[in-house]
Parts: C-alpha cells; structure tokens; sequence
C-alpha cells in the first residue's frame, strides 16, 4: 500500500499547489478533461508489428505517456494533477489494480515530470530565446531527456534492488531509445501544433521574449 500512499501524497501536493479554482477557468476548464481522455486513451493503444511478440518492452510500438508535453504547457502541479486520474481510469478501469494504477503513476507520469521540469528550466536559463528552441528544447527535448532520464533511473534501482541476471540490459536501452524517440516527436510536434494556433495553451511560452526579435 506504499505505492498508493505516495501517490495520492504526490497528487495532494500538486493540487495545493495548483488548487481546484484553476481548473474552473479556460482554457484548463474543457482542456483538462480533454486531456484526460486523450491520454486514456493512448496509454492503452499499443498496436505492435506483425510477428512480433506483444508486451515486449523493447518492441516497435505506438506509445505515448504526455507527461512532458503538459509540463511545457501548464506546469508540474496542474501536470501532476491531470495525470492521477490519468493512470486511475486507465490502469484500474482496464486492468482493476490500484497498486498498478499507483506505480504507473509514480514512474511514467512523476519521474518524467520531474526531469522534462528541469530540462525546460535549464533550457530556458542557458539557451538563447527563440521560438525554434522553444518547440525543439521544451517539446522534443525536454520529452526525450525526461523518458531517458526516467528509465534510466528505474533500470538502476532494479539492477540494485532486484536481480540483474534476470534483466535484459540492452533491449531494455533499445526499447528505451525508441519510447524516447516517440515521445519526443509527439511532444515536439504537438506543441508545434499548440504554439501556431493556440499560444495561450502553453505556459512556457512568452510572446514578447521568443517574437521581439
């Protein structure tokens, strides 16, 4: 029950910091749930190559967690906040495991937030304002670096908490790489997307710093 108390406690905090007043207002009013089912929906489709064997984790598949792409657009708390039900409706509805729920939760939706948060933070201090960097460091980028980062960090804690022998290192690299790959096109483009037709969805972004020039 660790999972699950942590990750209401995560949840709690980002809704402290980004209380329920803010999702009455627009354009998080119509966009939050959007996102939700959005992202529901992706976390299940996982539509895989013909011969291959389904559920394995270095495989060729459609995958898309969204955890960076919200980052760049509303922040870490209102990102955190829209995650937990997130991986409530898409882990218990399907699969009914609270614990599932909780540690899909913690690895695929607070890990990448924390490492997409402090890729945008450095990029937007040492790198030149401009809108290129913008949609290449905080949707490409940041989303890359903060899967990399994340599974990185799970593959460590299994080598030293579990049994090596019975990990697959270097599919566990390659599927990584190509998850990365995948989630950073989808962010980078996406908020391409965003930044052209709907600028005020991204809160990263500020007209009068990336355009001036």
């Amino acid at each position: 029950m660790i999972w699950v108390g942590l990750a209401i406690a995560i949840f709690i905090g980002a809704l402290y910091k980004s209380p329920p007043q803010v999702f009455s207002k627009k354009p998080l009013f119509w966009l939050a749930p959007a996102a939700i089912l959005f992202l529901v929906a992706a976390w299940n489709m996982s539509p895989t190559l013909p011969g291959q064997a389904p559920g394995k984790f270095y495989g060729l598949i459609f995958h898309f967690y969204g955890a960076s792409l919200l980052t760049a657009m509303f922040g870490p708390a209102i990102t955190l906040s829209i995650l937990f039900p997130v991986a409530l409706i898409g882990i218990c509805a399907f699969q009914g495991d609270y614990v599932e729920a909780s540690q899909q939760y913690l690895m695929i939706c607070v890990l990448p937030t924390i490492f997409s948060y402090f890729s945008i933070q450095t990029i937007q201090r040492f790198i030149p304002k401009h809108l290129f960097v913008l949609i290449l460091g905080n949707g490409y980028v940041a989303a890359f670096a903060s899967i990399v980062l994340s599974g990185a960090l799970l593959l460590i804690s299994r080598l030293l908490l579990g049994e090596p022998g019975q990990i697959d290192v270097e599919g566990w690299l390659l599927g990584l790489i190509i998850i990365a790959f995948m989630e950073g096109s989808l962010s980078g483009m996406l908020l391409a997307i965003f930044l052209i037709y709907r600028p005020n969805w991204v809160a990263t972004y500020n007209e009068e710093a990336y355009m001036s020039r």
